[in-house]
């Protein structure tokens, strides 16, 4: 079985490399550019392994694949973040995720407003924009994950892809990112406020109907970074979409057929999923790291939930891409009338 994953993987990232690179490069450019997107895929699939051998799904973190296709597969990383600040922000955030599980004994709605406000404040104090570590922080919320093992598996796993990201940096392979500490100031605390309050109205709904899907983190992680200003992501929203759903049925399709029908390992099953996302993100060219998320999502949640997922997902993203929208736009009314009443000198 070792023997037919390791050919499969080998497939993945051969199939990878023609259909991003179909124009005449030579070998050792093509492989600077699939090395990153294989890399990632190994990551995943070695999650989803270890998850199996030592029969513990808190293992499986789906927010490692988004964190992979920023750090090692996009060209740049699309947060503004250090490395140490990084792994620092997504293990304190895993971290007060558990905590709030398994010490505050309150209602799914009202722990999830409670876990994200934790995020926000840990993506404050970090002075950076890292978040993804929201993710981190509502996912144990909603799954009422109390174990460890889930925090052990955010600070390894998030080191493994940054020891690469380093590597592949010193190497040449990658570009060095560059960051700059965020400075908070009125404007982004009010930015926060409304994300804040808009995300925890939408979550209402699906916490008191125990239907989370609609509101998977990775969702609520989109819909931050789709409605902060001057977001690129609001000019290709329908792509956005477009690639979150495409990453829910890759990754319930290949479960239900690879491992539950035809009996082979998870890991094969992140491997495609994976892999599947990854060659969509290249030629969309929209690095879109939730998708990845989203794609690994369907690895730890109950086979009877798997049919319903894919449409819980689209019609959440639909949701959240609204209220992006919204918020967008409310903004930019406020910023004119402030510009109307300005006092002309």
């Amino acid at each position: 079985m070792f023997s037919l994953e390791v050919l499969l993987f080998i497939k993945i990232c051969a199939i990878i490399a023609f259909v991003i690179f179909k124009e005449k490069v030579t070998l050792l450019q093509t492989f600077r550019k699939v090395l990153p997107a294989a890399l990632a895929l190994l990551l995943a699939a070695g999650m989803a392994a270890a998850s199996e051998l030592l029969h513990d799904k808190e293992i499986i973190f789906p927010e490692i694949t988004a964190v992979a296709v920023g750090a090692l597969a996009a060209p740049r990383m699309p947060w503004n973040t250090s490395r140490t600040r990084l792994l620092l922000t997504i293990t304190a955030a895993a971290v007060t995720g558990v905590g709030l599980v398994l010490l505050v004994p309150a209602a799914l709605v009202f722990r999830i407003p409670l876990a994200i406000i934790c995020a926000v404040v840990w993506v404050a104090l970090s002075g950076t924009e890292f978040l993804p570590a929201v993710s981190a922080c509502v996912l144990p919320v909603l799954l009422g994950t109390r174990s460890p093992v889930y925090i052990g598996s955010v600070a390894v796993m998030t080191s493994l892809i940054l020891l690469a990201q380093y590597i592949l940096e010193r190497c040449g392979i990658r570009e060095k990112n560059v960051f700059v500490p965020v400075k908070p100031d009125k404007r982004l605390f009010g930015l926060r406020i409304r994300q804040i309050a808009a995300a925890s109205l939408i979550c209402v709904l699906p916490a008191i109907s125990k239907e989370i899907f609609f509101i998977a983190p990775p969702l609520i992680v989109a819909f931050f970074e789709m409605s902060k200003p001057g977001s690129r992501l609001m000019e290709r929203a329908p792509l956005a979409v477009a690639l979150i759903v495409f990453a829910a049925v890759s990754g319930v399709l290949s479960r239900f057929v690879l491992t539950e029908r035809l009996g082979l390992p998870l890991a094969v099953s992140a491997a495609v999923s994976c892999g599947a996302v990854l060659i969509a993100v290249y030629r969309s060219g929209l690095f879109f790291p939730p998708c990845g998320a989203i794609a690994t999502l369907p690895l730890i949640i109950p086979r009877g939930a798997l049919l319903r997922f894919p449409f819980e997902i689209a019609a959440g993203t639909l949701i959240f891409v609204a209220a992006a929208f919204a918020l967008s736009k409310e903004r930019r009314i406020v910023l004119r009338v402030k510009k109307v009443l300005r006092p002309q000198n």
